[in-house]
């Protein structure tokens, strides 16, 4: 169990009872460190961004990888990392031409790595920075060099 931030529609709170399944194949698990408030968030609860609930919010983080699913080799175990909102496929047109945030699978579909009480919970922005552990798309673990932080 995971203490997060959680959205139901009509109110964020913090809760401890959020469950986060294993990371599967090109999937990282991540201790969060430090997240940041951003606009979005705030969107979310005030309903200009309308988004599915309930829903572990935040999208701006950082932290240490727990755990990889297979296939996943940029980053292991202990390697410290910022999160990116962007889940690109690395396999299109677009991501073959550089750009990933051109990627229709670069947003996507909210997954649902989280659930409480049985139930699943969404992710905001594919990273669900506002929670102790969050599951990524490998691509968006990017690695922090030992050198800079």
């Amino acid at each position: 169990m995971v203490r997060g931030v959680v959205f139901d529609g009509e109110r964020a709170e913090v809760v401890t009872d959020l469950d986060v399944r294993d990371p599967g194949p090109g999937e990282v698990l991540v201790a969060v460190a430090a997240a940041g408030l951003c606009h979005s968030d705030l969107s979310v609860i005030d309903g200009t961004i309308p988004f599915p609930s309930p829903v572990v919010l935040g999208h701006e983080g950082a932290g240490v990888v727990e755990a990889v699913g297979s296939g996943v080799t940029h980053v292991a175990p202990g390697d410290h990392v910022a999160l990116s909102t962007i889940a690109n496929c690395g396999a299109c047109g677009e991501c073959g031409r550089g750009r990933p945030t051109m990627c229709r699978g670069a947003i996507g579909w909210p997954g649902q790595p989280f659930s409480r009480g049985g139930a699943p919970v969404y992710q905001f922005a594919a990273s669900s920075a506002f929670a102790e552990r969050t599951l990524v798309k490998a691509v968006q673990a990017v690695k922090i060099p030992d050198d800079a932080r």
